[in-house]
């Protein structure tokens, strides 16, 4: 059932996103543009460079240097959580964090030996995306209507549960609450099944010449639609 969120005022009023891609970008729009103060990180230059310039128009600066964190976002691939999530935690140890990844079980198990860290930190997984990935595709309002997963550790302060509800809310979306093994299952029948039949029927296609797949309907382009998404990732 859905969660109810707080009515209180925003009071997340900086944020460190880890990871330029899609998600990472669209939150940073939403929330720099509802005046919070974002800071944006991504391993890649290129990915980087483009998410700052999005974000420019919104914000003064991007350089998050000494400064103190309400909530960090870890935004990176699923394989790469846990290592931003311990790297982040040494140089903000007061912030609340959260990640937003597909998979979450096993993510779980590895931060609830971490005590300090699985206090701070809220899984979570917005039910939104495009099959088009990269800054490039951020919109602001990419979770408007949309649903938005929380599984919390088992040691999850209030304080966090709570931050990451009012992220929720502040970007359109509404908060669901589960445990991770649920929430894994759940994926695998409804997101990531659907996945695998459109890249094993694109797959099908390969070869086609181009001008009878002029001739396809809108049934199979529905059908194949997030086969664009990125292979790597999945």
């Amino acid at each position: 059932s859905p969660v109810m969120n707080a009515q209180a005022p925003l009071q997340i009023h900086s944020v460190k996103i880890v990871g330029a891609g899609l998600i990472g970008t669209s939150i940073g729009l939403a929330l720099a543009q509802q005046g919070v103060s974002i800071t944006i990180e991504d391993a890649d230059e290129k990915a980087l460079a483009l998410a700052r310039d999005l974000l420019a128009p919104y914000i003064k600066a991007s350089g998050g240097e000494g400064k103190e964190f309400d909530l960090v976002v870890i935004a990176t691939p699923p394989a790469s959580v846990i290592g931003a999530l311990k790297s982040e935690f040494v140089i903000n140890p007061k912030s609340v964090f959260i990640d937003v990844s597909s998979v979450k079980t096993n993510l779980i198990h590895e931060i609830e030996v971490l005590p300090a860290l699985s206090q701070s930190f809220v899984g979570t997984h917005p039910m939104a995306g495009r099959e088009v990935s990269g800054a490039s595709s951020a919109q602001a309002d990419l979770f408007n209507g949309r649903a938005w997963i929380i599984t919390p550790t088992s040691n999850s302060s209030e304080r966090a549960i709570a931050i990451a509800k009012q992220l929720i809310k502040a970007l359109g979306a509404s908060s669901y609450e589960m445990n991770a093994k649920d929430h894994d299952h759940l994926m695998a029948r409804i997101s990531h099944l659907p996945q695998i039949a459109a890249s094993l029927l694109a797959k099908q296609l390969a070869g086609t010449p181009h001008e009878w797949m002029e001739l396809a309907g809108q049934g199979l382009r529905d059908t194949t639609r997030i086969a664009g998404s990125d292979e790597k990732l999945w």
